[in-house]
């Protein structure tokens, strides 16, 4: 009698297991690091002005350029929501250059240049760095892509950098439409 009970169980893992489909393990953030140009791989185009990317790519630098230490990085702490956070870019005209938060695990920390050189592919960029940007390879349609770090640099080899638990990894940054202000003019009856 307990051979009738002991067959089924030992088959029955067997059968669960090659029952199972597998199913490929996706971002908790629902986004990737590939780039995506709206309009082309998915999304709106966003209509951006090319020079108004260019200064986003060159304020980012800016911000990395005038600091020293960790205010040369963007930060965006461990957390479950994905956040998606407005870069601190003033005055950039058409664009609203955005940083999302693809890895909710990680503390992650980006120099500010390597967000530059997303937009742009870097300072005096060869035409191949160019094309892999999202202004070389989106244009003024915008887009998004995740950030590569140049681990090369020794900002990420400090004793700062390494003690902080931080990593060079899990940002996506993406090109959008600011929205209009919208101007309130007050009707004849509010004068």
């Amino acid at each position: 009698m307990h051979a009738q009970l002991l067959l089924p169980a030992l088959l029955a893992p067997g059968l669960l297991a090659k029952s199972l489909p597998f199913t490929p393990r996706r971002s908790p953030c629902g986004e990737t690091t590939d780039r995506v140009c709206y309009g082309i791989d998915g999304g709106e185009p966003q209509r951006l002005d090319q020079k108004d990317i260019q200064y986003v790519a060159d304020y980012l630098r800016f911000i990395g350029d005038s600091n020293e230490g960790a205010p040369q990085f963007w930060n965006m702490p461990a957390a479950s929501d994905c956040a998606e956070w407005t870069l601190p870019v003033p005055g950039a005209g058409s664009v609203l250059a955005l940083a999302k938060h693809i890895d909710p695990t990680a503390k992650s920390s980006i120099l500010y240049e390597d967000l530059a050189r997303a937009i742009d592919g870097g300072r005096n960029a060869s035409l191949a760095e160019s094309k892999k940007s999202l202004l070389g390879s989106c244009g003024t349609n915008g887009g998004q892509t995740g950030v590569e770090a140049n681990l090369l640099d020794p900002l990420y080899h400090t004793r700062e950098y390494v003690e902080s638990g931080a990593v060079p990894r899990g940002v996506l940054i993406k090109l959008v439409r600011a929205p209009e202000q919208v101007v309130v003019t007050p009707s004849m009856e509010e004068l």
